[in-house]
């Protein structure tokens, strides 16, 4: 019997750990979060037909996805920086229904469908290394475990990604700052921009993005092309809203007064998110018993949605390979051949939508493309 051992109870892994159940095959999920209630997921996410909502069907949650499910969700506003509505979209002018799903009960429905047992709580990974012919873990508490299979699910600072290659991703000078209005006051400006699905605004080489939950809260992201900044590590808690809010609103000085207004309506604390990316021709070094799925194998800008989607994606195309072959190494290559091919048009279209959301010139390039159609 082979261990298993899935790094990081996100959407990927813990997609994968539910296929996997569904074969009759045990495995464990390490994740660093003291519960399923320990922090907040963020905004919602759109799953594409042939990719994530492929997962999902395959994980035979369907039901339980249409139950959390938004279909209005795709509905986009795009503006200026003064406000004026220059384009409305929905899910008749995209090329696939993409219903929208927040993360949180995403987590949820995934976590709902697995033993109790599966996820290990509060089990925060800080190494993995060779121990004769299996994997060892090392955890943050002096305890570790051992495993045969290590899928690296764990996101952009993946312990396992130094084990299969040498390229770490690179900043790709933009930076998010994210906030939250928990309660969205009615006729406010947040809740003019983004209407039931989401709102952007755009200026030069600056974009405000807000998305609507299921909840009624509205997730608020300022994004600007910035210097890296050493002393803020992804997911770095601003501690003064108030500072922050001046901050923002200097470098917001040409934009209307109103949507400059929208850092008022932040009700949470402020988080720094400097956007990361992988090569779009990824090489990966000879490796054994070891894999990975997610932002773990090829985190990018979040601008074209497909980041879950691909994690998802991954999940199932794992699956079906450990169950294809017999030796997990043949799987895993098999797996891996497949998709480092199908990520380079995805990195490379996800890198040509960021500099159309922050372009020196504009917006104008951006709604061309939506209006075609494309992502």
């Amino acid at each position: 019997m082979t261990d298993i051992a899935i790094l990081g109870a996100g959407p990927a892994g813990l997609a994968l750990a539910r296929l996997l159940h569904l074969r009759g095959i045990a495995c464990a999920v390490y994740e660093r979060d003291a519960d399923r209630r320990a922090r907040t997921q963020g905004g919602s996410l759109d799953l594409g037909s042939e990719s994530g909502l492929r997962t999902i069907t395959a994980c035979g949650l369907t039901e339980e996805f249409r139950r959390y499910a938004r279909p209005q969700g795709q509905h986009t506003n795009y503006f200026d920086r003064h406000g004026t509505l220059l384009l409305e979209t929905d899910e008749r002018d995209e090329g696939e229904a993409r219903p929208e799903i927040d993360r949180l009960e995403l987590r949820t429905m995934l976590l709902d469908s697995l033993p109790a047992d599966t996820v290990r709580w509060g089990r925060e990974v800080t190494g993995v290394s060779r121990a004769g012919s299996r994997w060892r873990i090392a955890l943050s508490d002096g305890d570790h475990v051992e495993a045969d299979l290590v899928i690296g699910a764990d996101g952009i600072n993946s312990r396992t990604r130094r084990l299969v290659t040498d390229v770490a991703p690179a900043y790709t000078g933009v930076t998010l700052i994210a906030g939250e209005i928990a309660r969205p006051r009615p006729g406010s400006c947040a809740a003019e921009l983004v209407g039931e699905g989401a709102g952007l605004a755009f200026a030069a080489d600056q974009a405000f993005l807000l998305q609507r939950n299921g909840d009624g809260s509205i997730q608020v992201y300022f994004t600007q092309r910035r210097a890296e900044d050493p002393r803020r590590a992804v997911g770095t808690v601003l501690q003064d809203p108030a500072f922050i809010r001046a901050e923002l609103d200097r470098e917001l000085a040409d934009w209307s007064p109103r949507i400059r207004g929208v850092l008022d309506e932040v009700e949470m604390p402020f988080v720094w998110w400097p956007l990361y990316v992988v090569p779009t021709r990824q090489t990966w070094h000879e490796h054994s018993g070891v894999t990975l799925i997610g932002d773990a194998a090829h985190v990018m800008p979040p601008y074209s949605g497909q980041g879950v989607n691909m994690g998802l994606l991954d999940a199932l195309e794992l699956d079906g390979a450990l169950s294809e072959h017999a030796d997990p190494d043949a799987a895993i290559a098999a797996y891996e051949k497949s998709m480092l091919a199908r990520m380079e048009p995805i990195i490379a279209a996800t890198t040509t939508y960021e500099n159309l959301v922050l372009n020196p010139d504009g917006p104008q390039a951006l709604l061309d493309l939506v209006r075609t159609g494309g992502r």
